[in-house]
């Protein structure tokens, strides 16, 4: 009876608190800049610029990458553990990733065999799509889904991580119920370990470029020489930024500890 108690109270819950505000402007902030690409969607040099510096440096760098870790070093470094970049179950969630892909590219791969999946424009197209991947994994799937199961719960978090998801693609790819389905299956996984990498890079990956790049043609835009650029630099950025944040904490706490 207890057992059954204690996993009700993780699938439903009310636990707002200031954190949960938070969560929610900048989940708002999100879709702004989301909409703000909109006037910008021209090929000018002007409109690529914009659209460039609202969502690459804005939201996936400013949001994705640059927030997130200095809220995981604010709060702690067990913040990371709880968006869900840990070591808990990490083989479980790997193998499930595996497998999970494997099954979405057979399901794929029944219904529709493309030509020239492999070209060179896919992989320029697939580079960018992997980047903005840093930006749904660490803010949408990592902080916004751990900040709504702690406030309301497991169900709850699935479904409103799902609607900003949606929501989130409203300037550049307004397909809301598709995503919001994809929202749930994504969503849902990972709230079974809690571990992201139950669905990055693969199952996720898998679903991402071949939602992008085969099935809509939103991924049109993104097939060429300068997104491959912009992908290279949001990865390497990650990377080195990560790499920094880390550095400075551990000194941090070394520091405070002697």
């Amino acid at each position: 009876m207890q057992v059954f108690e204690y996993k009700l109270k993780n699938l439903f819950s009310w636990n707002p608190t200031k954190k949960t505000g938070l969560s929610f402007l900048l989940a708002g902030v999100m879709i702004i800049l989301s909409l703000l690409m909109i006037p910008f969607s021209s090929s000018s040099i002007f409109d690529n610029f914009m659209s460039i510096l609202i969502r690459d440096v804005l939201m996936i760098l400013g949001l994705g990458v640059v927030f997130v870790s200095l809220y995981c070093k604010k709060t702690g470094n067990e913040s990371w553990s709880e968006i869900g970049i840990n070591k808990n179950k990490m083989t479980l969630s790997i193998i499930l990733n595996i497998v999970l892909a494997v099954g979405l590219l057979l399901v794929f791969m029944k219904e529709d065999k493309p030509q020239n999946l492999l070209s060179l424009n896919n992989l320029y197209g697939g580079t960018y799509i992997v980047a903005a991947g840093i930006f749904e994994m660490l803010f949408i799937y990592g902080y916004l889904r751990s900040e709504f199961a702690r406030a309301f719960g497991i169900i709850p978090s699935i479904i409103l991580t799902s609607i900003f998801y949606s929501f989130h693609h409203a300037g550049f790819q307004p397909e809301f119920f598709h995503l919001f389905a994809v929202g749930i299956m994504y969503a849902s996984v990972v709230s079974i370990t809690g571990n992201l990498f139950i669905i990055f890079p693969f199952f996720w990956g898998i679903g991402a470029l071949w939602d992008v790049l085969v099935s809509s043609t939103s991924g049109n835009g993104i097939k060429n020489i300068e997104s491959f650029i912009v992908g290279l630099v949001i990865i390497v950025f990650t990377i080195v930024w990560l790499c920094i944040t880390q550095k400075r904490t551990s000194k941090d706490v070394l520091t405070y500890s002697k």
